[in-house]
């Protein structure tokens, strides 16, 4: 709900041309209110102004682009690389140009970079530029590792408290070795690491030592309490990477990470258990392979525990009742996630009657029902068969289920099925980048198919 204060700044900003002739008029607390309606409408011109002459003592673009009075909707996780290259370039000609009395009084910059040549160039300036860059969460996301090296270096790691290195950054362990060797990240709080960063089905003698170190440079870091890394494989090696850790974990992503009996013994006997708040299994046959060591996790962690992801674990309809029992002790749950597992409407229905029992559970990502896809499915689905159920049927079942949770008086609980996963937010682009870049990969993809046929006749 836009506020008609919003929209006569969205009718201001609008004319780009007069909106910058203009803005030696406006009011200085009505900047942040004028900010927000240009990044909406992708106003880049106006956007350099406004930084460039930002008139007061903080510039933070979560809170500027986040939910406000004025318009509620939070813009803060729209990544637009037009208008983050407009509040860098704001940002340069605000410390190098024209001296009106107000300019001067920005102290704090907060924002998110996502161009690494203007991230480094920025960088590089701080240690003579009047406005410093004081960076405390890094993501690096599609970056070479050379790259990645060298821009860690320039953004002053003793800093860093939240580390994201994820997607196209090919880190494997021995570079992770090196990374945390070379430099010391004595405040940070989060760490995610790329998918296959570690791999021990092929381990030495030497992968064993390298590991080993990893698990006490990780320790050293007596701030870190959410660590990710998903896809990596970690059979019988929790423990080692773990147990150096001098701060209980409070968020844990193993995802995919083929852990055995033995690594789920060591996560419900460890003191991280007892601090557990986010905990995310999904890839994993729990209730098959270890549901009472499974189970004892979550008995430990159910004071804390707020998020649990089960995606892809192959809970079937004779594991519902125990996997009520499990969550049972689980009463500070607020989301739980379970899509990619072959459950039937029944099983779901029976499901559902217990969450509603959970007071403070808000979110529920619940599959598909097995019995909407034809016979003789297999779990887990590949995408291509993902979509290829009855839809009506699936309608139907999905409108029991948000019954069952409004006979229960359960309206605040919103349950969906986001088919090809959770949404990442970070990563989030404008209607108009997205576009432009699924095209831009379809075409280079049908260049290299046609090369390649080419090659073969």
């Amino acid at each position: 709900m836009k506020s008609l204060r919003f929209i006569s700044a969205e009718a201001f900003v609008s004319n780009a041309e007069f909106a910058r002739k203009s803005l030696g008029g406006v009011a200085h607390n009505l900047f942040p209110l004028l900010f927000k309606a240009s990044y909406l409408l992708e106003q880049r011109e106006v956007i350099h102004d406004l930084v460039e002459n930002w008139p007061l003592v903080d510039f933070n673009m979560g809170k500027l682009l986040g939910t406000t009075v004025d318009y509620q909707e939070d813009l803060s996780c729209r990544t637009c690389s037009v208008c983050l290259e407009s509040c860098l370039t704001g940002l340069r000609d605000y410390v190098l140009n024209h001296p009106s009395p107000y300019v001067k009084r920005l102290k704090v910059v907060d924002l998110t970079e996502r161009n690494y040549e203007l991230v480094m160039q920025a960088l590089l300036k701080k240690c003579y530029c009047p406005l410093k860059i004081c960076c405390v969460s890094f993501r690096s996301d599609n970056l070479a590792l050379q790259k990645f090296f060298y821009i860690i270096k320039l953004t002053d790691p003793s800093l860093l408290r939240k580390l994201e290195i994820v997607h196209n950054v090919r880190l494997e362990m021995e570079h992770l070795e090196i990374l945390f060797n070379s430099i010391h990240f004595p405040l940070l709080m989060s760490l995610t690491l790329p998918a296959r960063t570690f791999n021990v089905q092929r381990f030495t003698a030497t992968d064993e030592r390298v590991l080993t170190n990893i698990g006490e440079k990780m320790g050293e870091m007596t701030q870190l309490t959410e660590l990710s890394m998903p896809f990596s494989i970690l059979t019988g090696r929790i423990q080692k990477l773990l147990s150096p850790l001098k701060t209980p974990l409070k968020m844990l992503d193993v995802s995919n990470c083929s852990l055995n009996h033995a690594d789920m013994a060591y996560l419900a006997n460890s003191f991280h258990a007892n601090h557990l708040e986010a905990l995310d299994l999904s890839g994993h046959k729990i209730l098959d392979l270890y549901p009472s060591i499974f189970f004892k996790l979550l008995s430990h962690s159910s004071s804390v525990l707020r998020s649990l992801t089960l995606e892809d674990c192959n809970i079937q309809d004779t594991h519902v009742n125990m996997l009520i029992l499990g969550l049972s002790p689980c009463q500070k749950l607020q989301e739980f996630k379970f899509l990619g597992n072959p459950l039937s409407s029944q099983a779901l229905k029976h499901l559902f009657t217990f969450l509603c029992e959970l007071p403070m559970l808000k979110n529920v990502e619940f599959p598909v029902p097995r019995d909407c896809y034809p016979i003789g499915i297999t779990y887990p689905i590949d995408d291509a068969s993902l979509c290829r159920f009855d839809h009506q049927k699936y309608e139907s079942v999905a409108e029991d289920l948000n019954l069952i949770l409004l006979q229960a008086n359960r309206e605040d609980v919103k349950a969906s099925t986001p088919l090809f996963g959770s949404y990442d937010a970070a990563v989030q682009e404008t209607k108009n980048e997205l576009g432009a870049y699924l095209i831009k990969s379809f075409k280079e993809t049908l260049e290299k198919f046609t090369t390649s046929l080419n090659k073969m006749s």
